[in-house]
């Protein structure tokens, strides 16, 4: 599974529009595409028509526990189908409540890629669109992400906003050991324009290897879309904008095709299974607090785990597995409960729950 984040704080750069339509161009192509509206706004939302949702069936309630938590609200609950191969994880206004909390909790930053490990094995492509802020959220996009599209209009602005968000992601993956590929996307770009050519150029001379060669032009076609609440190659199929985004998806594709299919490695949180086995990684609790357990080790907690603590405080731990199915639990805190991120559960002989996995 492979996860795209666009963020830029600056408001108004074409974010939204451009989440909407990658995620749709990506789910025509034939990828299973979970749209992922991270911005209070809800704009994702309303622009694929979208209701706003109840507070339980929104990214909110997701996003409100701990994917270690056994109450947690599992995201694969809250998906709308919007259309063939596209699922939208839908917000409103109630996200922006969240981010105190989140700056509260331990690990808050990583709290959506806890939760969309729910989706490997059920999506092949997932795209967030974030907020036009730097706060929480963001940090929660950029961590969750295999690589970044910060969208940007060719105006005075754009560079001073360009360079702190390079800056931030440099920044977490000096401190948090996560490096996400970054790339420049110049959008609403009027090529009659002398300045917003001399600005493109200027971008692509400060940022030679980020910058795409994609462009996306101005279309009115971008607002009767989203007045129509839908996306614009269900809107306007063969308009030159459509034809714009189509070339983004597809070199989107082609740079990074090694992380469009290679298995998830080790992620900063959460448990990872690989054909050399199974992983979790964790930094913000210590490995006494989260033990496995399962008919792999003799349901002897943390029996036959590799355990490599790092500098830093983060941990990971590894138990070679091999072939065949498996039953197991966590202990976390000393409670026995079933994986909240693995939907593959199965009650077991004293009427819990066991989650499963299969190598």
């Amino acid at each position: 599974m492979r996860i795209l984040a666009l963020v830029n704080q600056k408001g108004g750069c074409g974010k939204t529009t451009t989440s909407i339509q990658l995620a749709s161009c990506l789910a025509s192509a034939g990828h299973r595409t979970v749209l992922i509206d991270l911005d209070p706004q809800g704009h994702s939302t309303l622009g694929l028509g979208v209701a706003a949702p109840a507070r339980e069936l929104s990214l909110s309630a997701v996003l409100s526990r701990s994917g270690l938590q056994e109450d947690a609200v599992p995201i694969t609950g809250i998906l709308v189908e919007v259309a063939e191969n596209l699922l939208l994880a839908p917000s409103g206004a109630e996200l922006a409540e969240l981010e105190p909390e989140l700056q509260r909790a331990t690990g808050g930053e990583e709290r959506l890629a806890e939760h969309l490990a729910a989706l490997v094995g059920h999506a092949d492509r997932v795209v967030i669109d974030g907020p036009p802020s730097l706060g929480l959220l963001t940090l929660n996009a950029l961590m969750a992400a295999h690589e970044v599209v910060v969208p940007v209009e060719p105006s005075v602005y754009s560079m001073q906003g360009l360079v702190r968000m390079i800056e931030l992601v440099d920044l977490l993956a000096k401190r948090k050991h996560h490096r996400a590929g970054v790339r420049v996307l110049v959008n609403a770009y009027d090529g009659r324009s002398n300045f917003a050519r001399q600005t493109l150029e200027e971008i692509r001379r400060a940022f030679p290897e980020r910058v795409l060669e994609t462009v996306i032009r101005q279309s009115v076609r971008v607002r009767e879309a989203a007045a129509r609440g839908v996306s614009l190659d269900r809107h306007a199929p063969q308009a030159p904008i459509v034809e714009d985004y189509r070339a983004l998806a597809a070199e989107l594709e082609r740079a990074f095709p090694a992380a469009a299919e290679a298995p998830l490695k080790i992620p900063s949180q959460g448990l990872v299974l690989t054909p050399d086995g199974l992983y979790l990684s964790r930094h913000d609790v210590s490995p006494e607090d989260v033990l496995l357990a399962g008919d792999f080790n003799d349901w002897v907690p943390d029996a036959g785990v590799l355990l490599d603590r790092r500098d830093d405080g983060s941990w990971t731990k590894f138990l070679p597995l091999k072939p065949g199915r498996y039953e197991y639990k966590l202990v976390v805190d000393g409670r026995w409960i079933a994986d909240p991120l693995n939907p593959n559960q199965v009650v077991n002989e004293v009427g819990t729950r066991n989650s499963v996995l299969e190598v």
